[in-house]
């Protein structure tokens, strides 16, 4: 991603600008116009925001106090940094932290207890909210969990929905990431679907304890179009 935002942009632009096309429209069935809009929703509520206040537990792997600072190199892509505040919002009903994203727009995230949540924002989808349960560091390993997200495609009268599904597929582990080793990091799988189309590709996150995001990687296929691969990997950080 080109940051926690910038890669559901990319992903965005990617398709939307494609949906747009006439071409692209009588080349395409309605099975893959759901398809491409589905990897656009998944995409966005997988990686628009991280992390924020609320309750915690012995274990942390989504720190958030003010200041704090993580820089991310995305590939393909630049480098940007995201910083904490020491401000909160309440969204859903939920007091989330507000990070600055220096190559965009603000990020929301939350925590409450061994829970881990992002929250955002598809417009361009119809979903005024979406908020994203994407860690549980107290499951162990093959916990699973899912999230479903109605959204409507343009040109498409249907409302569409989109599944994510989680699961622990590692916990404890040591990674090495930028030269860097972390331990007890867990390793998340996201699977993405839609209802009726089936599996359309997913990506592995990676939390350590004590700093968060370290690394993820995503790849999507999407029928009828070239398979996209994006991965991300913290190249420095400061937990205040």
């Amino acid at each position: 991603m080109h940051n926690w935002n910038d890669f559901s942009a990319f992903v965005w632009q990617v398709f939307f600008n494609k949906l747009k096309s006439k071409n692209f429209f009588m080349m395409l069935e309605a099975s893959k116009f759901c398809s491409a809009l589905v990897v656009c929703v998944v995409i966005l509520t997988g990686c628009s925001k991280d992390n924020a206040a609320g309750g915690s537990t012995a274990l942390d792997f989504g720190p958030l106090t003010a200041n704090s600072t993580w820089t991310y190199k995305n590939n393909p892509g630049s480098s940007f940094t995201v910083t904490a505040t020491s401000r909160d919002t309440v969204a859903a009903g939920r007091k989330y932290r507000v990070l600055l994203n220096s190559s965009g727009s603000n990020l929301y995230l939350a925590k409450a207890g061994s829970a881990y949540y992002r929250f955002g924002s598809i417009a361009d989808l119809g979903v005024a909210a979406v908020e994203e349960l994407y860690l549980k560091d107290d499951q162990p390993v093959n916990a699973t969990w899912q999230i479903t997200q109605a959204f409507i495609a343009p040109g498409i009268p249907l409302p569409l929905t989109a599944n994510l599904n989680y699961s622990i597929k590692e916990k404890g582990i040591t990674r090495v990431v930028s030269g860097k080793t972390f331990n007890n990091v867990i390793n998340v799988r996201l699977d993405l679907s839609i209802v009726g189309l089936g599996n359309i590709g997913g990506g592995n996150f990676y939390y350590a304890e004590g700093v968060g995001l370290i690394e993820n990687a995503i790849n999507v296929t999407v029928p009828g179009q070239a398979a996209i691969s994006q991965s991300q990997v913290l190249t420095a950080y400061s937990i205040k």
